[in-house]
């Protein structure tokens, strides 16, 4: 467990008693203020006194009473039972079957998504920065990722475990497949057999492409459509990209990674990648979805948003209450400091008189 998931399960049962650290401390400012009205004796020569070797006052003053107060203080903590939430929860009853099919063709690696020209940045990579919020977001759902060219690729089946995704997103890449063209049609066949026996309240698959069919398909991906309409799956589909004419890096086949340049920088050359954009949108009217544009990281942020909003479905969960109690810590703390600070004033802080 990460500091900050500890954190999270971190409560106090009875927090009220935190009110007492605050008597406590207006005490001890009261006491401080009367031992200024100290008493003083009087020496009939001051010849004892420099032959004393003094220490530092202040140190005589602070450090005794630090003790003390924090002390003090691990006492009202210790009685608001500081607890950490064991519980579990199972869930008995998944909200949502997700397929997340991404475009892995060689027009992914355009750059007109680049917010900066300076620093600019692909497609896929602004894809799989949006997409790993959307698993984020989605806690309680399965979801399942493949990466399509001409040929589909699974990356993961579905799951509820998001770092396993994330990990799966990460190695996401162009080139993935060996290959760079796009079967739109396969990739929606491959999602579809992913949902289509599974008995959760709502079925969909998400396609995200920047290009058309090439080389063109057997069937067309309408034909798959009409198959995901009779089994109730909705597929919503994303073109991305914000012209048809763009810069963007280069694939090369022989290394199976960008084409690189004498200095080891990437080649970067001018491109028309066409879209399809009419048969994205009646593959998602005829499945009873909706079909999206997203030019830029922000727009896709958005698409991605109000997909979350529209499948949004309860989750049924199996709850075992449990609590680790962790009073003994600060009580033992306080008990500690409190030894050490009668220590010190009876040896090394000792005041006579």
């Amino acid at each position: 467990m990460n500091p900050f998931e500890y954190w999270e399960r971190f409560r106090l049962a009875e927090p009220h008693w935190l009110w007492f650290v605050l008597v406590i401390i207006a005490l001890i400012i009261v006491r401080l203020r009367q031992k200024q009205r100290h008493s003083t004796l009087k020496f009939s020569s001051l010849v004892p006194l420099r032959c004393a070797e003094p220490r530092s006052a202040w140190t005589a003053r602070l450090i005794p009473p630090t003790f003390r107060l924090f002390a003090l203080v691990c006492l009202p903590i210790a009685l608001a039972r500081p607890q950490l939430d064991q519980s579990t929860r199972t869930i008995q009853e998944s909200g949502v079957d997700i397929v997340l099919a991404v475009d892995l063709s060689a027009s992914m690696l355009a750059l007109d998504m680049s917010k900066n020209p300076s620093e600019p940045i692909t497609r896929l990579e602004v894809v799989k920065r949006v997409i790993k919020d959307f698993v984020s977001m989605r806690k309680h759902d399965r979801i399942g990722l493949i990466g399509f060219s001409v040929n589909p690729y699974l990356l993961s089946p579905l799951t509820l475990d998001k770092e396993h995704l994330h990990r799966n997103l990460d190695r996401m890449r162009v080139g993935l497949t060996l290959q760079t063209g796009t079967n739109i049609g396969g990739a929606m066949g491959e999602g579809i057999n992913r949902v289509r026996e599974l008995e959760a309240k709502s079925r969909i698959v998400i396609l995200l492409t920047d290009g058309k069919d090439d080389p063109p398909p057997r069937h067309s991906p309408l034909v798959f459509a009409e198959g995901a309409k009779e089994d109730g799956i909705k597929i919503y589909t994303i073109a991305v990209g914000q012209s048809t004419r763009t810069r963007t890096y280069i694939y090369d086949r022989r290394t199976g990674d960008l084409l690189r340049n004498s200095s080891g920088n990437p080649e970067v050359t001018i491109a028309n990648y066409p879209v399809d954009k009419e048969v994205l949108r009646k593959v998602a009217e005829t499945t009873g979805a909706k079909f999206f544009e997203a030019g830029n990281e922000t727009a896709l942020r958005d698409i991605y948003e109000e997909i979350d909003q529209l499948e949004k479905t309860e989750v049924a969960y199996e709850v075992n209450a449990l609590y680790k109690e962790l009073f003994h810590w600060p009580l033992a703390a306080g008990i500690i400091l409190l030894l050490i600070e009668i220590v010190l004033s009876r040896t090394v802080f000792l005041r006579i008189p």
